[in-house]
């Protein structure tokens, strides 16, 4: 590495750094999301299961593999149960992507290889997306870590070229124990390029020391955790495959224009400002375009490669009918360096306008950051927190059980106390995906000491039901306030002893 290469490294990774740790700790977990990896994190790390996650302390959540998990559960060991270690995964995963947009950036645009990290890093979606506790920054770290490697290796036609595919594979693997198959569908562009436009080095892809590392990284744990309980193979299959893609099962846009109303406005606001000046920078969108269609009828193989990893998988997010704005963050990666190779021969971009511009974007990106982390929402489970713990002790409690309703699972960050949820009545709703069927009576039998909280709406239900279970007087404690609901707690007194 050159001393002008090691300069430039530093500077991406002072900006990278900056970007990604500002206000990282400043803001509370917001819920459903945050919430539910949190304590998943929280109760790995207390209850020393690092096999199956669980967010409820009692039973298995398997709605992801267990990476995310992993990375929450180590950061609060070394760092305490706080807001800044449950967001350190994801800001490591953001300045880990950034470096590796370099190392790409040296093959795509190589007069600028730092400009892909640049436009990346100050566009509005990864920025944000970065300061969220989901799957979502450490899936884009290995996914990029498998195309650089790819790149690097395909690059390479000499004997160091089947490392880098082996690497390849492990981060393919990596990826896949970070969200199941969504994580491969780079991987598929990959395969599809190679196997249209270079087929002698499609055979060299599946280098078998390279699948079986795959195979090993990617499969074992789900091996095991299907040995323990072969029904969740139909789970994984079935759940979380099937009915993600080709169902409504998980509701979540589902509608046949869902994928445009979810996605287009990110993808249209999630690059600025770098998209509009890429536009510009290749003479307009007509010029843009025909730009493009030249690049193909030529065959050029980085753009080809560039427009496979970017639109396969975009038509697949389409149609799968499970939708979440998160979903496309990879393809920002794709995107940085198809608008960097314009913008690295803009002329007028070239001096002090590109500082100007990067300094700028990099304070408006940093003021937003800093409000988010001071605006008041009532999702907050920092909040709610604050207020509960007003009106009741958590040393007064075991745990939380919310009531025929969403539960705010954020709180065991804060409480240190485990949060699940149960219907009035075993089978009359799906609280918790791949947990058992459970209602009031049974939570009572087993535990009394449990704080529970319901909908102000649903008290005379809650009362009416105790009847039936033991007798037990209910005394409301206060209540809080949050997602646009009051929300009623109560503990019980009297009655037969739990079992």
């Amino acid at each position: 590495m050159t001393n002008h290469t090691a300069r430039t490294v530093w500077r991406l990774l002072a900006l990278l750094v900056l970007l990604a740790f500002a206000f990282q700790g400043t803001r509370g977990i917001w819920e459903p999301d945050e919430g539910r990896y949190t304590s998943g994190g929280v109760n790995m790390l207390r209850d020393g299961d690092w096999m199956v996650p669980s967010i409820d302390a009692e039973h298995p959540h398997l709605t992801k593999p267990p990476v995310v998990y992993w990375a929450l559960a180590s950061s609060f060991g070394a760092f305490g149960a706080n807001e800044w270690s449950a967001r350190l995964p994801a800001a490591l995963a953001f300045v880990g992507t950034g470096l590796l947009l370099f190392g790409l950036g040296r093959r795509f645009v190589p007069a600028r290889p730092w400009l892909p990290t640049v436009v990346w890093s100050l566009s509005f979606a990864p920025f944000f997306a970065a300061n969220i506790v989901s799957t979502d920054a450490l899936l884009l770290l290995f996914e990029t870590a498998a195309m650089w490697a790819f790149v690097e290796g395909w690059s390479r036609p000499d004997a160091t070229g089947r490392w880098w595919t082996r690497l390849m594979w492990l981060a393919w693997g990596l990826a896949f124990m970070t969200k199941g198959p969504p994580g491969l569908l780079p991987l598929c562009a990959m395969v599809a390029f190679l196997a249209l436009h270079d087929r002698d080095r499609l055979r060299g892809l599946f280098d078998p020391t390279g699948l079986v590392i795959f195979a090993v990284t990617a499969a074992t744990w789900f091996v095991l955790v299907i040995e323990q309980d072969p029904g969740r193979l139909q789970y994984f299959l079935g759940y979380e495959v099937y009915d993600r893609v080709f169902t409504s099962a998980h509701h979540r846009n589902s509608e046949w224009y869902g994928g445009l109303i979810v996605y287009l406005p990110v993808l249209l606001v999630g690059a600025l400002p770098w998209s509009v000046l890429a536009m510009i920078a290749a003479g307009g969108t007509r010029s843009a375009w025909s730009r493009v269609r030249s690049r193909v009828r030529e065959r050029d193989p980085q753009w080809l490669l560039l427009l496979y990893w970017l639109l396969l998988p975009l038509a697949i997010f389409m149609m799968a009918r499970s939708r979440l704005p998160l979903y496309i963050m990879p393809l920002f990666v794709p995107l940085a360096l198809v608008f960097a190779r314009p913008l690295s021969t803009w002329t007028w971009l070239s001096g002090g306008r590109l500082k100007v511009i990067g300094v700028a974007t990099a304070i408006a990106l940093l003021a937003g950051k800093g409000v988010l982390a001071h605006w008041h929402s009532d999702r907050d489970s920092r909040s709610m927190a604050a207020e509960i713990a007003t009106v009741i002790s958590p040393r007064d409690f075991d745990g939380i059980t919310f009531l025929d309703m969403r539960p705010f699972y954020g709180l065991n960050l804060y409480l240190d106390r485990p949060v699940k949820a149960v219907p009035f009545t075993a089978g009359t709703g799906k609280l918790s995906a791949f947990a058992a069927g459970e209602d009031l009576c049974s939570e009572i039998a087993r535990n009394r000491r449990t704080l529970f909280a319901m909908k102000e709406s649903k008290v005379e239900k809650f009362r009416a039901g105790l009847v039936t279970c033991g007798g037990a007087t209910p005394v409301e404690v206060g209540h809080f306030n949050a997602d646009g609901n009051k929300i009623a707690l109560f503990v019980l007194r009297g009655g037969p002893p739990a079992a």
